[in-house]
């Protein structure tokens, strides 16, 4: 087996086997907890730009399928893990994990002990890596210095779509779709098609004249990657639709909804990634386990802690507050006081589960009835 080096931009560095495509790729390095979903998490636009580290330690066992894809490639840049299967036992397996990597050119490394490179992480917070089989560590070194971090990259315009498509038309068409893409996940699309959602899907930076040119019965704000700051030529768009139509947003969506009604975001030292993290929804007081994956957080102002909230609350200029983590404090969800809007920062849609929060979707298409 061909070897492949792991260097961290703290220095350390880990020797491992080769898997995916031979090569170097660099990236923000960050770790997913979740013990199942691995071609999901790969297929997930919101990875663009990250090398993910798999806690789990064997990766690759059920292979993967033609159905479980949530976009049309691999826009993680590299995956770490402890064992790659090299085999595969699932009936509804098409072909083994390693051949969709090497098709999608993806460089990753296996035999890392990634429990260690994951407490390595949570110390020290998500950074740069590179990962390569051809260079030796000092050139390694190198190019990782001049390696952008994921900040400064616009990573959005790697994963959206290039124009305009309308999404597969559901039986009984009932209301129409406009979805903002910032990276959306085909399951999104394929749950409001299934509660009778024709949606088109619109790139990041169409306009809402584009938009309401559609004559949508209602907006939907994606996932994606990377800083919801550098997505500014979106705010007056997200803004000026959802005064106009019901709005629904999910992670990358929900930062952005925030920052265009005048919140903040902020980086996290490590982020949320992973199938059982726990929000409280401060209406009813009920815990949800939901599934994850962002690196940014809506910032409260200064002085205000959600942690021990135990009902909504409002903020200047509308926005309600209604969903928090239970184990930090950081916003998970929030609605309009006056305008038909909501978001979540988690993923309801349950790409790799669980599948607890499908109802925000039936709020979504009660709120266009």
């Amino acid at each position: 087996m061909k070897k492949a080096l792991l260097i961290l931009d703290n220095g350390e560095s880990f020797a491992g086997t080769l898997v995916g495509m031979p090569g170097t790729t660099t990236g923000e390095v960050v770790f997913n907890t979740a013990m199942t979903g691995y071609q999901e998490i790969l297929t997930d636009p919101s990875y663009g730009g990250q090398i993910i580290v798999f806690t789990f330690p064997l990766i690759g066992i059920y292979g993967v399928n033609a159905d479980d894809d949530q976009s049309r490639s691999i826009f993680a840049r590299g995956l770490i893990v402890s064992e790659f299967s090299t085999y595969m036992d699932n009936w509804r397996a098409d072909r083994m994990l390693q051949d969709k990597l090497l098709n999608c050119e993806i460089t990753g490394i296996s035999d890392v002990d990634t429990r260690y490179l994951t407490q390595v992480i949570r110390t020290a917070g998500e950074m740069k890596a590179i990962i390569t089989s051809e260079l030796d560590e000092a050139e390694a070194k190198r190019v990782l210095v001049e390696a952008p971090v994921l900040s400064q990259e616009d990573v959005v315009e790697e994963v959206v779509s290039p124009e305009a498509h309308d999404w597969k038309a559901p039986d009984e068409p009932r209301y129409r779709v406009a979805a903002l893409d910032f990276g959306i996940k085909w399951s999104i699309l394929d749950y409001l098609t299934e509660r009778g959602c024709a949606c088109r899907v619109f790139p990041a930076k169409a306009s809402a004249d584009e938009v309401l040119e559609y004559e949508p019965d209602g907006v939907f704000i994606s996932n994606g990657p990377g800083d919801p700051e550098r997505l500014e030529f979106s705010f007056d768009t997200v803004r000026a639709l959802t005064e106009k139509l019901p709005g629904f947003g999910i992670c990358l969506g929900h930062q952005v909804l925030a920052l265009a009604y005048g919140l903040e975001t902020y980086k996290m030292k490590f982020g949320h990634r992973g199938a059982n993290h726990p929000v409280r929804d401060l209406r009813t007081g009920r815990a949800h386990i939901t599934s994850q994956n962002h690196s940014y957080a809506v910032a409260l102002p200064e002085g205000m802690d959600a942690k021990a909230a135990r009902e909504p609350f409002a903020l200047e200029g509308g926005l309600v507050i209604d969903k928090v983590h239970i184990n930090d404090g950081t916003v998970e969800g929030m609605r309009h006081a006056e305008l038909p809007f909501f978001s979540v920062q988690y993923h309801p849609e349950g790409h790799p589960g669980p599948e607890d929060n499908l109802y925000l979707f039936d709020q979504f298409v009660a709120m266009m009835g």
